[in-house]
């Protein structure tokens, strides 16, 4: 668990950084894309700025993995603030970056949204319904916590989840001990269970195993939108 002061440090640190790209015109940075990792395997994923962007975080950001790396590397600072300065600056031209890179991929055919960061409005989950729908041969998933955002785009979008999420987009509602979850339209959960502090797995959902490509090959889990636990970490 962080401090207060660790979390008021990395927060300022990322506005800073975010505040530093923000100035610059948006043709002299990049978008950071990452071609995955030894969790996530070969998939790629594009992140925004952890706390930042997170709408209801305040469970959960003394916990956040996210908030280590910022704090350790000055690269990690780096790439989620010229993904959010960006972003913010001209939403248009970061899905034109994101889409482009997607186009340019000739194998392993995965997306994950948000690494760190969430969903930051109504058009912001807007747009990565529709990238869904422009790349229908990816696998895209994301994790969210900003139930309301999701419910409201399926409520505008033919009131089921079949009807408004194209098939290949598995939204994971993150349930967190402390905050309220309302998914009316039964969305799968991934539910963290605090099993280093006496929490008991409970029997119903499989466990996240700690490697999405083990999902891969066993199609389990949140490749296929699947409810799923996972150990406090």
């Amino acid at each position: 668990m962080y401090s207060a002061e660790t979390l008021k440090n990395t927060v300022e640190k990322l506005k800073m950084a975010i505040d530093h790209y923000r100035a610059m015109n948006t043709d002299d940075y990049n978008i950071c894309i990452s071609e995955g990792n030894s969790k996530i395997g070969k998939a790629l994923n594009v992140s925004l700025a952890p706390i930042v962007t997170c709408a209801n975080c305040k469970q959960c950001m003394k916990y956040c993995y996210d908030v280590k790396a910022c704090f350790q590397y000055k690269n990690v600072v780096d790439a989620r603030a010229r993904n959010t300065a960006l972003f913010m600056e001209n939403r248009n031209e970061f899905f034109n970056r994101l889409h482009k890179r997607m186009m340019n991929r000739k194998k392993n055919f995965y997306l994950r949204f948000h690494v760190s960061g969430e969903i930051v409005d109504y058009d912001h989950f807007s747009r990565m319904v529709e990238t869904a729908k422009l790349f229908p041969h990816f696998t895209i998933w994301t994790y969210t916590k900003v139930y309301w955002i999701v419910n409201e785009y399926v409520k505008r979008n033919g009131g089921k989840r079949e009807i408004a999420i194209p098939e290949n987009f598995h939204v994971m509602f993150s349930e967190w001990r402390g905050l309220r979850m309302d998914n009316p339209y039964n969305f799968p959960v991934f539910a963290c269970v605090f099993t280093s502090q006496g929490e008991e797995m409970p029997k119903d959902k499989y466990v996240c195993p700690g490697n999405c490509n083990i999902c891969k090959e066993c199609k389990r889990g949140c490749i296929i939108g699947e409810s799923v636990n996972a150990h406090d970490h």
